[in-house]
């Protein structure tokens, strides 16, 4: 494969064809005032399939709209035989990154996009996948490849890590106008990884349960309503939204832990003085536990919880899971 290094005009390279450009999501500011002080460094690596043909990029794309920005009119350039193979081409393009950085997981699938275009499928499983640190399997290269199909929003989330990998490609697997009123929804919410998971997984099983669109769950007048209120924080609507579609997902569950803490507020315990119900009430076993600094202290809180026990709250709070079912039965949607 020759390479000859020559001054390229930068008005004879085409930077909107991206076929071999693989870099998604990426800013170019510190590119930028890197080479207004010390000048291009690194020379991009061009190509072109005969000689009256524009150029395109090989290596370097975000060098050149720096230097575009910058109001360069020519650069130094390696140049690549035109009878270089496109698969040796976008190898090359490959390999002059993934030496110094990792790909986040939308340039991962747009890559392996463009080699499954030009290379034997195996070839990219077996050899190409490890070289982006994933695993070798036909599963892992499709799961990636779904997140091509992902809108430009949700992409840029991935990208920007608001949205993890997980929950994209949970997205990735929805009906075009569930996934965009679902990601609405998001975007109105602060949600970590794990509430991320929890709220997907709740939409889910509630639109399976009730048999309706996954937007339609997302959608609910209760919700939107939330959402809309411009007086709460994105965490004050992360919460609500959560006890709303928890109510919803688990209506006996609540129910019975609105009336433990009902029965709970009544017996007045204080401070110093905890109940804790058994979890989600599938057991009949509850925890008390006493706070203390001192033995005055350990008998006044004793003393409390033995008055608190007399009394006739304590027998509805201890009966909430018998009464109510929950101690024997969860509430959950059916999964088909």
């Amino acid at each position: 494969m020759d390479i000859l290094l020559q001054k390229v005009a930068l008005s004879d390279i085409d930077v909107g064809d991206r076929m071999f450009v693989v870099t998604e999501g990426r800013g170019i500011e510190a590119l930028q005032n890197s080479i207004a002080a010390c000048g291009l460094l690194q020379p991009p690596c061009l190509w072109r399939p005969q000689a009256d043909a524009a150029f395109v990029t090989v290596c370097g794309c975000l060098r050149l709209q720096a230097a575009l920005n910058l109001g360069l009119q020519g650069i130094c350039a390696r140049v690549l035989d035109p009878a270089t193979p496109r698969a040796v081409l976008l190898a090359c393009a490959l390999h002059d990154n993934l030496g110094h950085r990792v790909f986040n997981p939308v340039e991962t699938a747009h890559a392996l996009q463009r080699l499954l275009a030009c290379l034997p499928r195996n070839e990219v499983i077996g050899h190409w996948l490890p070289l982006f640190g994933r695993a070798a399997s036909a599963r892992t290269l499709e799961r990636l490849l779904c997140l091509c199909t992902l809108e430009h929003e949700v992409r840029a989330a991935l990208i920007a890590g608001s949205l993890t990998e997980a929950s994209a490609l949970r997205l990735g697997a929805y009906a075009a106008d569930d996934r965009r009123a679902v990601f609405a929804l998001m975007g109105h919410l602060h949600l970590s990884a794990g509430k991320q998971a929890e709220l997907l997984e709740c939409l889910e099983d509630l639109a399976r349960r009730d048999a309706v669109a996954l937007r339609e769950v997302a959608a609910e007048d209760d919700i939107l309503q939330v959402c809309r209120d411009e007086r709460r924080t994105r965490v004050q609507k992360t919460e609500q939204v959560r006890r709303i579609l928890r109510l919803r997902r688990f209506p006996r569950l609540s129910a019975a832990e609105a009336r433990f803490d009902a029965a709970l507020k009544e017996m007045r315990m204080g401070p110093g003085i905890r109940i804790m119900p058994p979890e989600n009430f599938e057991a009949r076993v509850f925890r008390a536990e006493i706070t203390f600094s001192s033995a005055d202290e350990l008998r006044r809180h004793a003393g409390g919880l033995l008055d608190a026990a007399r009394r006739q709250a304590c027998e509805r709070l201890l009966a909430v899971p018998g009464e109510d079912g929950a101690g024997k039965h969860r509430t959950e949607p059916q999964r088909g």
